[in-house]
């Protein structure tokens, strides 16, 4: 039997024209070659029609003054059609931009012979609307081929028929279906217009359809959901064990990119002085350099928060907190009422918790991600943390959870588990050489005795590992650290392989974060710092990072908060980029250079 399925390339050429189809309303002057013209004609004219009687004509307008004619028309439309909308809405509707009818270096006028074929035209006999239907499938023919050669194309609806049927000469039979601006676009927004204005929200696929009555839900094959993970590609990788997998070809470049050169040329364009923005600029380049797109965006982040004990903290105590309180805030955290919760609520953020290794027994809590290693590590002060095996399950945890998240845009890293600070100390010390006293600061609020017996048993583990774990970042890890550390370094390598933005939380994430580019160096370029953290020795976290930290407000609360909080900025300048006009998309001029006339 013959296969006419398209290869894989060129299916997905297919579907990212329809996907990326958008109604385009800002327009270059640059005129569309000839060439490229014919080819969307051609391809509007491979529609299907009924009866095969091709009802389409097309015609081109470049004229001047028609344009301005049909713009003082549809403006006139706008104007009275803006009354039916009240209060935000009709100033939403008024600023829908007509202007693209001027600014298009072309304008086509779509229109359809509802005579042509004869009186008894196939397949019309009781749809006579059909040959309007047919002409409606030219003009997605065109939409399409247009998005496939760059450019925009904009349907201006607003017309009264016989207006611009008398307005172009129209003879009686035929009517006009689409007046079309076509040109190349000042920019290709990622969402459609009225999407991203706020004026309707687009419907699920999964509620408009049926099964054999209206009304009655069609659940697929295999159910819904079982359908749309089965079509949705899914991401693999293999990490060797312990090992540092290069990833750098598959992390963006540090170098400048395409998108933040986009970027750079959007913030110039905004009706903004010159870096008014501040530094929200700088963290919205470095996350279109991430994300390798000239419109970043945020709208499915991940709040993962590991969670583990520690031996340290039940054979010393370098805690504020009893052992037993890590299972009390992840049951917190489950039930919605953690600061985390209030923070991922509000920023429309997905939260997952994950123990790696708490010392309880959570049962069938079905929201908590299981993959425990063991009810806590051992204490350091006496043998490793952790064995070779529970090291590499403790990450391939990490990574694998990172991997399974549904279509994330940006991922933020936090941590749970008493006497936790204390083994990122250990592990940052025991790693660069460093002293007790420089690793190690007050974690949970510890006062100044606490301080002292924190840094006397991290004093401890480095007399014992410390030749072992300088400058090597697994036995650093695996002597000194945590379960849910070493779940951070395996979420992270994981995020390097699909290019996904972290937003790192504070000084146990930071350390964690550390480890894994010392591992895999390509972990570097996807890094963002929420925060630099009361404690101490974040400060030298970062700098080995190479980071600079995006708020700097004393907080040490851990468990994603600072990223959470973070998050807001970002997802703000992610809005603004999307939906703030620039000079020429609101047709304002420029501010005179300086030392211009005012």
């Amino acid at each position: 039997m013959a296969d006419y399925t398209f290869s894989a390339p060129e299916r997905k050429a297919v579907y990212r024209a329809i996907r990326e189809r958008r109604d385009v309303r800002a327009f270059r002057p640059e005129p569309i070659p000839e060439d490229v013209f014919w080819r969307l004609l051609e391809a509007a004219h491979q529609a299907p029609s009924v009866g095969r009687m091709q009802p389409w004509n097309f015609v081109r307008i470049t004229d001047p003054a028609l344009k301005q004619g049909v713009y003082n028309h549809f403006r006139d439309i706008n104007d009275r059609a803006a009354t039916l909308h009240g209060g935000d809405r009709q100033a939403t509707y008024q600023a829908l931009k007509l202007q693209g009818i001027l600014d298009a270096p072309l304008n086509l006028l779509v229109t359809c012979d509802r005579t042509r074929g004869g009186p008894h035209v196939l397949g019309r006999t009781t749809m006579p609307e059909m040959d309007a239907y047919s002409t409606c499938l030219a003009v997605q023919n065109l939409w399409l081929a247009a998005r496939a050669e760059g450019l925009g194309v904009g349907w201006m609806s607003l017309m009264e028929p016989e207006v611009i049927q008398a307005f172009f000469g129209l003879p009686s039979e035929v009517i006009p279906i689409a007046y079309l601006c076509l040109g190349f676009p000042v920019d290709l927004p990622p969402d459609p217009l009225l999407g991203r204005v706020g004026w309707r929200d687009g419907l699920e696929l999964a509620d408009l359809i049926f099964q054999d009555r209206w009304g009655v839900t069609w659940q697929g094959p295999e159910g819904y959901d079982a359908l749309v993970a089965k079509s949705t590609p899914s991401v693999t990788a293999v990490m060797t064990p312990r090992q540092a997998v290069r990833l750098e070809e598959k992390a963006p470049s540090l170098s400048e990119t395409a998108a933040q050169d986009s970027l750079r040329d959007r913030f110039a364009r905004l009706p903004t002085p010159p870096g008014a923005l501040g530094a929200l600029e700088k963290w919205l380049m470095r996350l279109a350099q991430i994300q390798n797109s000239a419109r970043p965006r945020l709208e499915r982040p991940w709040i993962v928060v590991f969670a583990g004990d520690h031996g340290i903290a039940k054979s010393r105590l370098v805690s504020a907190y009893q052992p037993e309180a890590t299972a009390l805030m992840v049951y917190r955290f489950l039930s919605g009422g953690g600061v985390v919760n209030s923070l991922a609520r509000d920023s429309g953020a997905g939260l997952v918790v994950a123990d790696l290794g708490v010392d309880h027994d959570f049962g069938d809590a079905t929201a908590l991600f299981s993959a425990k290693v063991r009810r806590g590590t051992r204490d350091m002060t006496v043998e490793p943390a952790m064995t070779d095996t529970e090291f590499e399950a403790a990450r391939a945890s990490g990574y694998e959870l990172i991997m399974g998240l549904e279509q994330p845009d940006m991922l933020l890293l936090g941590e749970l588990g008493i006497g936790n600070t204390t083994a990122a100390s250990a592990v940052l010390a025991g790693f660069l050489g460093l002293t007790p006293d420089e690793a190690t600061g007050a974690g949970s609020g510890i006062g100044p005795a606490g301080l002292t017996r924190k840094q006397m048993a991290i004093g401890d583990a480095l007399r014992l590992h410390g030749e072992h774990a300088l400058g090597d970042a697994n036995e650093s890890l695996r002597r000194l650290g945590g379960y849910e550390i070493v779940a951070l370094v395996g979420a992270m390598e994981a995020a390097a392989v699909r290019q996904l933005p972290v937003l790192l939380d504070g000084f146990i994430v930071g350390v964690a974060a550390l480890m894994a580019v010392k591992r895999n160096p390509a972990v570097q370029a996807i890094l963002l710092a929420a925060t630099r953290s009361a404690e101490p020795a974040h400060a030298r976290v970062l700098m080995e990072l190479g980071l600079d930290a995006m708020l700097d407000w004393g907080l040490r609360l851990g468990e994603a908060s600072a990223a959470a909080l973070a998050l807001g900025p970002l997802q703000a300048g992610c809005r603004l980029l999307a939906e703030v006009a620039t000079y020429e998309e609101a047709n304002v001029d420029e501010p005179l250079a300086s030392g211009g006339r005012l």
